[in-house]
């Protein structure tokens, strides 16, 4: 009984670090569900169709029968990707039965076991139920599924030492491993709206101030020719003293997207800090164009709030980056943006 047990373990343990990395490989994808895009509900069938075929080769022989928990697996497709994820799942844990033992008698009456697994799913999938309660279920099925194929077929002795485990390690293994895939979910999802509420400004969704340095710095190490813009409100206090800070957000958000849409391919745009952007440019050949078209963009984009037209317009401050660092280029876009609102505002300057 203790080498049963120990395989056991070592099927949990290929269990856990397949879904792991399942998980993690798809974390910009979760949560993964049965009302997922159809590539994602793919994927996870495939990676537990891979678990799978690895509890097969892990598995022990007891007469004709392969014992392993490729229930487990199976129930976790079926939890998180519906039929698909378990259809998935079933025709890679046949083609690995296949490829260890052939065209067997065993491996034919899987097809009658795995086709009722499959129905239970398309059964399942028509009723609303908790994710435990859907994994408890197919759990459960899939165990007696097992009863039923073993039933008479082993003598008394292997069901004492061998299924009676594989019972109790099914039971306590199985919802191990779907505790370990929920704590796994929660933290990569949580890491990801805390890497995002870092790096994304709130208000106008792009990059914000620090990400925005960041990417600023990727491009001065590329080497490459490169321009930088900073672009400031004219006259933000005064929209927001007239029509509140409601519309001071709105205008900043109305000029954040404006300003994405038409920036060049390659270029990016950042939120700097209050009412000041940054563009930059990759590969710039005429600054003074892309800057005039830019102010020009933004004067003719109609903004309004809460059915008031308010006109408006932005100052530009342009630096051709040579090899000097950033923040040289940037004093020099800073400069040229202090003249251009001393000038009379809504017009670019160049550095």
């Amino acid at each position: 009984m203790g080498q049963v047990i120990n395989i056991f373990f070592i099927n949990i343990s290929i269990i856990y670090l397949v879904l792991s990395l399942a998980l993690y490989l798809m974390r910009q994808l979760l949560p993964i569900q049965a009302g997922s895009p159809y590539a994602v509900r793919i994927w996870f069938g495939l990676a537990m169709g891979l678990a799978a075929v690895l509890l097969t080769v892990n598995s022990f022989q007891v007469g004709e029968a392969r014992v392993d928990l490729r229930i487990i697996p199976l129930a976790l497709a079926g939890a998180y990707a519906g039929p698909v994820g378990v259809a998935v799942t079933m025709g890679m844990t046949l083609l690995g039965r296949f490829g260890l033992d052939g065209m067997t008698d065993q491996f034919v009456r899987s097809f009658g076991t795995l086709g009722l697994f499959f129905v239970l799913s398309l059964v399942l999938n028509r009723v609303v139920l908790r994710r435990g309660h859907l994994y408890s279920a197919y759990l459960v099925f899939g165990a007696v599924l097992v009863l039923f194929r073993i039933a008479g077929n082993v003598p008394m002795q292997a069901f004492t030492t061998v299924f009676l485990p594989y019972f109790v390690m099914t039971f306590l293994g199985g919802w191990m491993c779907y505790w370990v895939a929920k704590q796994i979910e929660t933290h990569l999802r949580m890491f990801r709206l805390h890497t995002q509420r870092a790096t994304i400004d709130e208000l106008t969704g792009l990059p914000n101030r620090y990400m925005t340095l960041e990417r600023l710095n990727e491009v001065e190490m590329s080497g490459l020719p490169w321009a930088l813009f900073v672009i400031d409100v004219d006259r933000f206090k005064q929209l927001n003293d007239t029509y509140g800070h409601r519309a001071g957000d709105a205008a900043l958000h109305h000029i954040g997207q404006t300003l994405q849409a038409n920036c060049p391919p390659g270029g990016f745009v950042g939120r700097y800090g209050g009412e000041e952007f940054l563009m930059v440019l990759e590969d710039a050949d005429d600054v003074r164009v892309m800057a005039d078209e830019i102010v020009k963009v933004i004067r003719d984009t109609p903004f309004s709030f809460e059915g008031t037209p308010i006109p408006m317009t932005v100052s530009l401050g342009a630096s051709l980056a040579g090899a000097e660092p950033g923040t040289v280029v940037f004093e020099r876009a800073d400069a040229a943006l202090y003249q251009a609102k001393t000038s009379g505002r809504d017009q670019a300057k160049i550095g």
